[in-house]
């Protein structure tokens, strides 16, 4: 199989954070300091996957010090929770509720949780805490919304597994999508780490919601059609299994079809904001001009480094099965 995916073309500039050498090295060692990698061949992996890369690319602008966060929350975000859910694990809804409301609860600040017996919820708890330092209250309330529905929605994709459901409908399924890559959160931290908080007033205009879902749709669509060598063992939701089952046709037409579907939404974008950004931003004092624009590069990063990182990671190049070593991480989160 080739690791083409979906394609499709936009004008943005790919932009790179200059501090991801610090960042891996940092990485590493607070993944090994709770327990999230055992032995060099995790070492490797977590290197080849390109994880800090990724957080290099969504978020370009951030400091040392956040960047070295970023690069934690992507090698925690894989394989000690996301991976953890491929497995048995996200086969029982009853324990991924356990699971994930154990998660909720640090979102939310209840005491305890750091002392927490699984090692991805106690690590998830040390990085918290650091994600949201320094937010405004109405950004640290809007990053503990999105990343609740980040959780929930793996109960949702639990409960299909469980009771086999698919989706027929394309646009329902990017609003789950949206949810179970974190998207809107992933974005809210780009914000926090890049300087250009948009005020709640601006965030909630129907054009920025609109902005935000077409770059969540790219992101999912690229996502999906790169992760089908695993996915198509694993099963579960996928846009190219959707489009093969409505269009009842091949995957090499399915790739097709869905790049099509790509190309239009990003086009789509890139008419937003020449023709709606504008428009808005003339309603606007300066600091939220400045900042709607920045916003709209932050979802240029996530489209742009996602699409370079689903080209250079070695994640998807094969289905992966969970390492003996890692059966434990979540061991003790479903109490």
């Amino acid at each position: 199989m080739t690791y083409q995916g979906v394609v499709f073309t936009a004008p943005w500039p790919l932009r790179f954070n200059p501090h991801v050498d610090a960042a891996r090295e940092s990485a590493i060692d607070w993944m090994r300091r709770f327990d999230l990698l055992h032995g060099e061949q995790a070492v490797e992996d977590f290197t080849n996957w390109r994880l800090t890369e990724v957080a290099g690319f969504f978020y370009p602008l951030a400091d040392l010090d956040a960047c070295c966060t970023a690069a934690q929350m992507m090698g925690w975000y894989f394989l000690p929770f996301d991976d953890q859910l491929d497995g048995e694990a996200g086969r029982d809804p009853r324990r991924v509720a356990r699971i994930c409301g154990a998660l909720i609860d640090i979102v939310h600040g209840v005491p305890g949780t750091e002392r927490h017996q699984a090692p991805t919820v106690r690590a998830f708890a040390d990085l918290w805490e650091r994600m949201v330092r320094g937010m405004s209250a109405p950004l640290r309330s809007r990053v503990a919304h999105h990343w609740s529905s980040y959780f929930a929605s793996q109960l949702t994709e639990a409960i299909d597994r469980t009771d086999g459901r698919v989706h027929t409908d394309l646009e329902e399924y990017f609003q789950l999508r949206a949810a179970t890559t974190c998207a809107f959160g992933q974005n809210d931290l780009a914000e926090h780490w890049g300087g250009v908080e948009v005020a709640p007033v601006v965030w909630h205009h129907p054009l920025l919601r609109r902005m935000r879902q077409l770059a969540a749709d790219l992101v999912g669509l690229r996502n999906d059609s790169m992760s089908l060598v695993h996915e198509d063992v694993t099963g579960g939701h996928n846009v190219i299994h959707l489009v093969e089952r409505t269009h009842g046709c091949t995957r090499d037409e399915a790739l097709v079809i869905a790049s099509g579907i790509a190309q239009g939404k990003a086009d789509e974008l890139v008419e937003l904001e020449r023709r709606e950004l504008p428009r808005l931003a003339r309603a606007l004092d300066d600091s939220q001009r400045v900042a709607v624009a920045g916003y709209a590069d932050i979802l240029h990063d996530w489209i742009c480094g996602d699409y370079e990182w689903e080209r250079i990671t070695t994640r998807h190049h094969a289905h992966r099965t969970l390492p003996e070593w890692a059966t434990s991480l979540l061991v003790g989160a479903e109490g």
